[in-house]
């Protein structure tokens, strides 16, 4: 190679070696486009602002609380959801078991024995122990509505789902359960007595209905309305005056019955009262309504000589004001869906 080739390559490495003409010429007409950053400063994109902490929380918070709320919702479609005509689980615990004593089926009639005890899957939504000597049949069973028959014996049901969707036919008329857990016990003579622990329960027959809110009792019988709801917390005494009352009331509508017992009322006894009154004549209804009112003021508005004249409307405003959880408010009574 000639030394005029290596002067030339070497102004391509060396820029303090002489350029080659042609190359200087080259250079002098790009120089124009060389970049100067001091004239045009490489713009480069700013930094992102810090999103705030609180911020942060909320995008993280938010998805979180909308996969829980979906999760809760198909659970309960799916806990409130049942084949129509599936039978129930059913798990003799003790006794004797009769045929095909692993389910409850639509129609057939489950006897059992004296010495034998059930525990049933009510569903998916509740449990149901059944005692022995109970006859008891499943009449119907699907999504949103449950009916069975108990001609004989005692359950206890635990149950969390809307009012109404669980229901019992007895002798004496139809136990409709609003979300609760209550014993139903069924006498060979058909009386029907039911003692709530949560919630509320209807009572239902051709002579009326009643409602019984949890910690009370009542009962119905084949040839009159249910009876009034008592406390059992009540002492004996006003609970023996209270059904007696409602014997005689039965009896003859127009006679003043005995209400000594009315001296034993407590605060609580109020329910019983107002709701006893219904059906009491008015030299009754009078000693009975000021009683209650010693223990509980009706409301602004409400009078007891209304009441006593007949307007029932009035007494409905005296019950609607005691410290009672409202019947249709099943979804507080969540821990009765534990076992």
């Amino acid at each position: 190679m000639s030394e005029r080739d290596l002067s030339q390559d070497a102004a391509l490495w060396d820029p303090s070696a002489p350029a080659d003409a042609d190359v200087a010429e080259i250079e002098s007409r790009l120089a124009p486009l060389r970049f100067d950053p001091t004239a045009r400063p490489l713009a480069l994109p700013s930094r992102a602002p810090a999103v705030p902490a609180r911020r942060r929380l909320w995008t993280i918070a938010l998805p979180l609380a909308a996969a829980l709320i979906l999760a809760v919702g198909g659970a309960a479609l799916w806990r409130w959801s049942w084949p129509e005509r599936r039978p129930w689980p059913m798990t003799v615990r003790a006794g004797a078991a009769p045929p095909r004593a692993d389910r409850l089926e639509v129609g057939r009639q489950f006897l059992a024995g004296p010495d034998t005890q059930a525990l049933v899957d009510v569903a998916r939504i509740g449990t149901m122990t059944v005692a022995p000597g109970s006859d008891l049949t499943l009449r119907t069973t699907s999504s949103k509505r449950h009916r069975l028959v108990l001609a004989r014996g005692t359950i206890d049901l635990r149950v969390w789902a809307p009012a109404g969707w669980v229901g019992f036919q007895t002798p004496a008329g139809e136990v409709i359960d609003l979300g609760c857990v209550f014993r139903l016990t069924v006498t060979d003579d058909g009386t029907t007595r039911v003692r709530v622990d949560s919630g509320w329960v209807q009572l239902e027959n051709f002579g009326g209905e009643v409602l019984i809110p949890a910690g009370t009792s009542s009962e119905m019988r084949v040839d009159g309305a249910p009876l009034v709801p008592v406390y059992d917390a009540s002492t004996p005494r006003f609970r023996d005056g209270v059904r007696a009352v409602e014997r005689a009331t039965r009896a003859d509508p127009t006679a003043m019955p005995n209400l000594d017992f009315l001296a034993d009322a407590a605060p609580r006894d109020v329910l019983t009262l107002l709701v006893l009154a219904r059906s009491l004549p008015p030299a009754a209804r009078t000693p009975m309504l000021s009683r209650a009112s010693e223990l509980f003021a009706p409301p602004p508005g409400v009078s007891i000589e209304a009441i006593v004249a007949g307007d029932m409307d009035k007494l409905w405003l005296w019950y609607d004001a005691l410290d009672l959880p409202s019947p249709k408010a099943w979804l507080l009574n969540w821990r009765d869906a534990l076992r």
